[in-house]
């Protein structure tokens, strides 16, 4: 690379700033290769990014890891699991919207095979001195010696490579069946495996696998091999997420002791600092703090849980918990196979919000069919107006997808329940949407769609 430093104007950011104006990307240097070829490489607290003209953009994280391609209109994002979730805005000719695909094996390879050859191109040009700098930001020197090691990495990345990284988080993890939408920046850790209850006939998540618990010293072992395969990638994520669906339906006793060994090896926020009051700041960027302990929770395993043991676990670190609420209606949580009661979610809710703990409610849309869907609109909006949501809580509306031969498509056959289609699903979110009422001393809870066949981890 020469360290010539001639005028030049800084590649766009959204077409509205140069690059070199992005306060996230403290570290920059903007490369002419050849005649035709300019690129930024960006690196953040988080990532490394290289942005070619016009708006292609390749994004890596503090591994060296392919994460992220993006286009104008579209984007892929690559799982650690290896696998590709397509992202694309539909014009106003095909209605608008955004649809997300898993992407076939063939094209996930193309993915990475170009995004290789793309940075291979900037990191060979980089390092044998043909790339003219420029700009430079704090200055051509510091950015290419912050820049060099992570570009070498980054150029590296193949289809083995990621074939290995899919194997090792196999290892690891098993999988990751699902995460709530606002935690899919979260570090998993697993303390349990699988569902102790797996009876919900919508549900086919855990299907085959048996639960358990992982013993302390398994938790330990598990912790330190997440840890060295997430690496400095760790300074990305945000919170800790305990898996998998019933981590948090375990003793107090027992899940304290699981809290206590979280804190041996991450710092999470004081007792004292609100939770909705934890700075990015504080945590973005460091490979160890984060900003609370996030977990699914059911509303019947554990009925006789005390608002004191919400408190230990809150000051231990516990800030979000997720409920599957599905329906408000009696008879179709009965049908779905679902124990849960409407009275029992609402102790659950009102404890949790006792002890500053933000809390997800998911609702299941289309669930069923036409039989159930006036009942369905009318009983969940009425229990979820009950519940003390506020400002930073959230609501998810997850469409039913069911799987051919599944439980659940076997009872709706045997009792002729006509299934809704997407665009009914939709309606019914929207019917439930306007039925809401919320306390404006508390504030709104966020309101979100919740795609689980689209989830990659």
């Amino acid at each position: 690379m020469t360290d010539e430093t001639p005028s030049a104007d800084a590649l766009r950011y959204q077409d509205h700033r140069g690059l070199d104006q992005v306060p996230a990307y403290p570290t920059g240097l903007q490369l002419q290769i050849g005649a035709d070829l300019r690129v930024y490489v960006a690196l953040s607290a988080t990532e490394l990014t290289l942005y070619f003209e016009p708006q292609l953009a390749l994004h890596y994280d503090l591994e060296g890891r392919l994460v992220k391609v993006a286009e104008a209109a579209q984007f892929w994002r690559r799982s650690l699991s290896g696998r590709f979730l397509l992202t694309r805005k539909l014009t106003a000719e095909e209605g608008g919207g955004v649809v997300r695909d898993l992407v076939p094996v063939p094209t996930a390879l193309e993915i990475i095979a170009t995004a290789q050859r793309r940075t291979q191109e900037v990191h060979a040009a980089f390092s044998d001195g043909r790339a003219v700098a420029e700009l430079g930001r704090p200055s051509i020197p510091e950015a290419a010696q912050r820049i060099a090691p992570l570009l070498a990495l980054a150029a590296g990345f193949d289809a083995l490579v990621s074939a290995h990284e899919a194997e090792e988080f196999q290892r690891i993890y098993g999988r990751v069946a699902v995460l709530p939408p606002d935690q899919y920046n979260a570090l998993v850790l697993q303390v349990t495996e699988g569902c102790a209850y797996a009876g919900c006939t919508f549900c086919d998540l855990y299907k085959g696998v048996v639960f358990r618990r992982k013993s302390l010293e398994e938790f330990r072992q598990h912790i330190r091999a997440a840890v060295q395969f997430h690496g400095e990638s760790l300074r990305a994520r945000r919170s800790i997420f305990l898996g998998e669906a019933n981590a948090l339906t375990q003793p107090a006793s027992v899940l304290k002791d699981f809290f206590h060994v979280l804190n041996e090896y991450f710092e999470l926020p004081a007792p004292e600092t609100p939770t909705a009051g934890v700075s990015a700041s504080w945590w973005l960027g460091s490979p160890h703090r984060f900003d609370g302990v996030s977990s699914f929770m059911d509303a019947f395993t554990n009925p006789n849980r005390t608002v004191g043991e919400y408190f230990d676990l809150r000051r231990l670190g516990l800030r979000r918990v997720y409920i599957g609420l599905e329906s408000g209606d009696a008879g179709l949580l009965k049908w779905l196979k679902k124990p849960a009661t409407v009275d029992g979610v609402r102790r659950c809710v009102q404890m949790l919000k006792e002890c500053d703990i933000l809390v997800g409610v998911i609702v299941l849309l289309g669930a069923g069919g036409k039989e159930f869907a006036a009942a369905h609109v009318r009983e969940t909006a009425r229990v979820l107006n009950e519940l003390p949501l506020a400002r930073n809580d959230y609501i998810f509306f997850s469409p039913l997808h069911v799987y051919p031969g599944s439980q659940y498509n076997v009872q709706a056959m045997t009792d002729a329940i006509t299934p809704l289609t997407r665009d009914e699903q939709f309606h019914q979110e929207q019917e439930i949407r306007l039925a809401l009422r919320f306390d404006p001393r508390r504030g709104k809870p966020y309101l979100s769609q919740y795609e689980l066949e689209t989830f990659v981890y």
